[in-house]
């Protein structure tokens, strides 16, 4: 792919990689290993399938308002937290998921369409209409098929999304309930309605094509080679795993990171901001000071200190010039994306942002 210098490929198709990978947890920790892990040092790329069906919750976001937990118990759906923002997404064998790891060149962080740019490309062949939509979402149709998120370490940062291609889209309906803030500004009203699979959208010829085919016709478009022969590969070792199993078990398959603490406040505003994604807060006012705040969204920041914010409102006067000026001093661009104290502000002031679960 032009403007982009792969290294190599990782491919985790191997019955040792298969058995690690049925643990979400340590699925989604293979990309802090891989940023973080000096034996890589150049840009790779990797595909996996999900063994199971899970949900995977973005950094930020608030997993009791976004999961239904009853629903996932019930029917054996596991929970899951990526280090990566954007939001939650249900995944299970239907899903095609991909990563690029590369070094952030000032360009490329958080250029979704530049790493998206394979899959559209592999898709265009395949018949499907596919394009990128918003910040980080490949729709057809005006359907989405794919949400992409990324996560930034030092210089290093992953970048991928999943492909929908034989989900359970009833199953996934019933299992998120995302902020009725996001659907309602993209003018729907389920799940259901905003999502697809797109093999119906394939060409006839291609409507019976396998994942091994699909995950082929990537490698020769990421690597531009109709030779799979001769892109370079690596295979995970036994050791290489046990770093990733201990990655995990310090962070991702942690109760607590993966749920979070249960919001108790007064108040829980949230709204979708264009170019950054749904921001939310929950916050407490005690005789017009605000006592307690909470953050959360699925924003692509990933590497915001959320605390820094939360922190700092604690003890403003609940007054919109109190306010914009306690974010002010925030440092919002860096800690949620772009995004104005007096945004902000409006959000915890105006009670038409009011989420009513």
């Amino acid at each position: 792919m032009k403007g982009l210098r792969i290294i190599i490929f990782v491919d985790l198709s191997d019955p040792n990689s298969q058995l690690h990978l049925r643990d979400p947890g340590v699925s989604g920790s293979l990309s802090t290993f891989f940023i973080t892990s000096p034996k890589f040092t150049d840009t790779i790329f990797h595909f996996s399938q999900p063994a199971a069906a899970s949900v995977v919750l973005g950094v930020n976001q608030d997993a009791y308002s976004e999961v239904n937990l009853d629903y996932i118990k019930t029917h054996d759906i596991r929970l899951a937290r990526r280090g990566a923002g954007g939001g939650a997404v249900y995944v299970d064998p239907g899903n095609l998921t991909y990563a690029f790891i590369d070094n952030d060149d000032g360009t490329n962080y958080l250029n979704f369409k530049k790493y998206a740019t394979p899959a559209i490309h592999v898709l265009h062949k395949l018949g499907v209409d596919a394009e990128m939509t918003g910040r980080n979402d490949l729709t057809v149709d005006g359907k989405k098929f794919s949400g992409m998120s990324s996560l930034k370490i030092g210089n290093r940062f992953s970048c991928g999304g999943t492909l929908m291609i034989d989900v359970d889209l009833d199953q996934a309906a019933k299992a998120l309930t995302p902020p009725k803030t996001k659907l309602a500004s993209k003018g729907i009203k389920s799940v259901h309605s905003r999502v697809t699979n797109i093999r119906q959208y394939f060409l006839p010829q291609y409507r019976q094509i396998t994942f091994a085919e699909i995950r082929r016709l990537l490698l020769e478009e990421v690597f531009q080679t109709t030779d799979l022969a001769t892109i370079p590969t690596y295979t995970m070792s036994e050791a290489d795993w046990q770093q990733v199993e201990l990655i995990a078990q310090n962070k991702f398959t942690d109760p607590d990171f993966i749920m979070g603490t249960k919001r108790d406040d007064d108040f829980f505003h949230g709204n979708h901001f264009d170019g950054l994604g749904t921001v939310e807060i929950s916050f407490s006012v005690d005789d017009g000071i605000v006592t307690h705040a909470r953050i959360f969204g699925d924003f692509n920041q990933a590497n915001g200190h959320l605390k820094v914010i939360e922190d700092k409102l604690i003890g403003t006067p609940f007054k919109k010039d109190n306010l914009e000026e306690a974010f002010r001093t925030t440092n919002l661009s860096a800690n949620i994306g772009p995004i104005s104290a007096a945004e902000m502000a409006d959000l915890m002031l105006n009670p038409h942002f009011q989420e009513v679960n």
